[in-house]
């Protein structure tokens, strides 16, 4: 009698150890993801950048469309608080998000993105929960003449 209750408080404390890793593994995962995910948009970003021409008024800009997957909570993955793409200067800007209780991470990409307008210098903020975003990138003139990446979803 005595070995299976050892057996049992064993088993219990075991998975109770397991659970920060299991927690940890999910984050990773997560953060993992979202590193490819940003990756693609950077890939997409710059080949749009430096390979696609401003068209003039009336023609239709040159334009992509990237997936951002947003996972939901579970046992592999962790939800994520936020994912924000902000221009730095005239030629970059810079990736941060954040995973559930985890610090920011941030990825630097090759080419000025802005939200919506090309005009104004808005930050892209996306979000979601168990759920794949399509992030729809054109080439267009911000008010300086200059191409810029405008983001809409």
């Amino acid at each position: 009698m005595i070995r299976y209750v050892l057996a049992v408080l064993l088993t219990v404390a075991l998975a109770v150890l397991s659970v920060p890793a299991i927690d940890h593994a999910a984050t990773v995962s997560t953060e993992r993801q979202l590193q490819g995910d940003l990756a693609s948009v950077d890939d997409t970003a710059v080949s749009l950048y430096e390979n696609e021409e401003v068209t003039p008024d009336g023609v239709p800009a040159p334009k992509r469309t990237v997936a951002v997957t947003f996972p939901a909570d579970s046992l592999t993955s962790t939800s994520v608080e936020y994912v924000r793409i902000e221009r730095l200067h005239e030629t970059g800007s810079l990736a941060t998000f954040a995973a559930r209780e985890r610090g920011e991470r941030h990825r630097l990409i090759d080419a000025p993105i802005v939200y919506a307008d090309p005009h104004r210098n808005e930050t892209v903020e996306l979000g979601g929960s168990g759920e794949t975003r399509p992030l729809t990138l054109t080439l267009e003139r911000d008010d300086r003449g200059e191409p810029v990446v405008v983001a809409s979803q």
